[in-house]
């Protein structure tokens, strides 16, 4: 008797340990998360990014080569996005379809290529963290690490039917220096890896900072390296952009 008792009190304790750890853990992610909206700018100033264009230039080393480019983007969350890139292809996701057109020929994306670009998009919804305070979003705190020689500290972000999110923000300042999620290569047949996307040299924009450096490895390897212009908020991008020609 003395053995079930002190197995039920042992369970028992731990029940009342387990829940406020968890509780508190849960606080201090969404501590880290609002620091971070409040250090872009706070979050009525981020509702105007609903939507956003932006044009790049850089350099794409996903075949080896560094290969310079000039891309124009535009995004509207949680699904739209294109990017042109010059003189190469343009992609397109709009909802539950996408095309690309480059050597002088429009398709659609195939079901695996639309998956790809889908779980990009969604990864980037994340990391801009306008709605990562919803509900259906879980968050977890996930450690201190080393970026460069500053300290960031890590936040899990975990819905359902998604894969996780770790984005770690800069403990100074408090934005987002690193994200961190799971993405089907193109380059490698559609085998999923690991992307890194590294945030720096932020400026305001409308009251809202917005890194204009951006470094993009895949399994450890610099994959883009691209410098942000004329980053414009929207309330909504013009359906046109997303439209199959």
């Amino acid at each position: 008797m003395r053995i079930v008792c002190t197995g039920l009190l042992v369970c028992f304790l731990g029940a009342q340990f387990v829940a406020p750890a968890v509780a508190d853990d849960k606080a201090d992610a969404q501590a880290i998360v609002d620091k971070a909206l409040k250090a872009l700018g706070g979050e009525a100033k981020l509702a105007k990014f609903k939507a956003q264009t932006w044009n790049e230039k850089g350099t794409y080393y996903g075949m080896g080569e560094g290969l310079p480019f000039t891309g124009k983007y535009a995004i509207q969350f949680p699904d739209k996005f294109r990017m042109e890139i010059e003189n190469v292809f343009t992609i397109v996701v709009d909802g539950d379809k996408g095309w690309m057109q480059g050597g002088g020929e429009t398709k659609d994306l195939t079901k695996e290529q639309l998956a790809g670009q889908k779980q990009m998009l969604y990864g980037g919804w994340v990391s801009s963290l306008q709605t990562i305070k919803d509900k259906e979003f879980t968050l977890a705190t996930q450690g201190e690490i080393k970026i460069d020689k500053d300290a960031a500290l890590g936040v899990k972000v975990s819905r359902k039917g998604k894969p996780d999110v770790l984005l770690f923000f800069d403990k100074a300042t408090g934005l987002l220096a690193k994200s961190e999620f799971p993405v089907l290569s193109d380059e490698l047949k559609g085998k999923e890896v690991k992307q890194e996307t590294f945030f720096s040299e932020y400026k305001e924009v409308d009251g809202v900072k917005i890194p204009m450096k951006v470094v993009i490895k895949r399994e450890g390897k610099v994959f883009v390296e691209a410098q942000l212009q004329d980053v414009k908020p929207l309330d909504k991008v013009d359906p046109k952009l997303f439209a199959k020609p």
